[in-house]
């Protein structure tokens, strides 16, 4: 079977203090982990590979830890303050200098400064015109290259008056340094420091038909409910592994465990869950699967229909586990590494992977029946090849239904 995952890769670049303790990293997009620079061709699905990894696959923590992650927003994405499902605690928005200050941008950013985020001008040239904008943000990046000496100490002049503290881009020498430090700048970013890290992860693939499907529920049906959800999120695990990913993730702040696509959905909510659909596809993961996903789709059914033939209680979580047994296929990692990551209670895990319990015993019965291996016991084999046909009669269904 071809193994359904890809490589994501993002770079950081640290921005140090004047004691040269990191107080964040600029994200930044790669196409890959061959990449010494972004080579992009749309900023909008750039900034939405950048979030999409660091939210799904790498894990915002291991990427920035507890610093701030600076992230390029274009127009597109700081004009609609609702579409991108980030945490204001972890991010700060970099306005490129391309932005278009105008009062739609303006009356943009104030909905972000108040919904809490903080904001960086980046590439900044200051003039009179631009100072509700400066009143509005955090920071200041001031690129020390293309200014020269001369022209970045009359831009931090002109800021002095300001509260928004003062970042030197694109320092590359002691001197370069030791200039901006003269000046009273605190902050620092460039070269001298440390070149841009490249951060790569492997990353379940999702389906684009799947996102365009949910997409199209999501706003097409005002009170769309959790069963319509669930049907339509359940037929993709790499889906269901990034949402529970994403879950699992500091910045929702979940305490519980989670062991079902369904409470999985409630717990995000519905507009949250448009949010992350649109990132997802913005950021273009596309996955060519039909095979794999005919296969995890059989073994999830079949799962839950054994445990609804033996009268088990919770069926959902059969159909749940059947899906995640296979994500090691779908991501590349080992299948405890995967499921590691997500908000599952321990047992859940363990029924996966070590095929305990009766969640556990039933994944194994399926997946030998699956693989032709010979079933000892009479009653299971005739449970197996009934709920087999109507798991397969289905998925038919339900993919032809796609």
């Amino acid at each position: 079977m071809v193994a359904v995952h890809s490589s994501v890769a993002l770079a950081r670049q640290p921005i140090v203090d004047h004691r040269l303790a990191v107080k964040g990293y600029e994200l930044l997009y790669r196409k890959n982990a061959m990449a010494v620079q972004a080579d992009m061709v749309d900023d909008v699905s750039a900034t939405a590979q950048v979030i999409s990894a660091s939210l799904f696959d790498i894990g915002m923590e291991n990427v920035v830890g507890t610093n701030k992650a600076f992230i390029n927003f274009p127009r597109a994405y700081l004009l609609s303050p609702s579409g991108v499902p980030i945490h204001s605690e972890n991010v700060v928005i970099e306005v490129l200098e391309g932005a278009g200050f105008d009062a739609a941008l303006l009356a943009s950013l104030r909905r972000w400064t108040k919904a809490g985020y903080s904001i960086a001008l980046d590439d900044f040239t200051f003039h009179s015109k631009m100072t509700p904008f400066v009143e509005l943000a955090d920071y200041i990046k001031l690129d020390i290259r293309d200014l020269g000496h001369d022209g970045f100490l009359k831009q931090v002049e002109a800021l002095r008056g300001f509260d928004a503290k003062i970042i030197a881009e694109k320092v590359e020498t002691w001197e370069d340094y030791q200039f901006c430090r003269l000046l009273g700048v605190g902050y620092f970013q460039g070269y001298f420091f440390e070149k841009p890290e490249i951060v790569t992860s492997k990353a379940a693939k999702v389906n684009n038909m799947t996102l365009l499907q949910l997409m199209s529920s999501l706003l097409s049906v005002s009170t769309l409910s959790v069963d319509e959800l669930e049907r339509i999120v359940s037929q993709d695990a790499g889906l269901v592994h990034k949402l529970l990913r994403y879950l699992n993730s500091p910045v929702t702040g979940l305490v519980a465990s989670v062991d079902s696509v369904r409470l999985a959905i409630m717990l995000i909510g519905a507009d949250k869950l448009k949010a992350l659909t649109n990132l997802l596809l913005m950021s273009e993961m596309v996955g060519d699967r039909d095979v794999l996903l005919e296969h995890i789709m059989v073994r999830a059914k079949h799962a839950e229909l054994l445990a609804q033939c033996r009268g088990y209680d919770n069926q959902d979580k059969y159909f749940l586990a059947g899906m995640l047994s296979m994500m090691d296929i779908c991501t590349g990692m080992p299948l405890d590494e995967v499921l590691g990551e997500l908000p599952l209670p321990s047992e859940f895990i363990n029924a996966i992977v070590h095929r305990s319990g009766r969640v556990g015993s039933t994944l194994s019965l399926v997946e030998h029946y699956s693989n032709g291996q010979v079933m000892t016991t009479p009653q299971d084999v005739s449970d197996l090849k009934k709920t087999y046909l109507e798991a397969i009669k289905w998925t038919d269904e339900f993919l032809s239904a796609l």
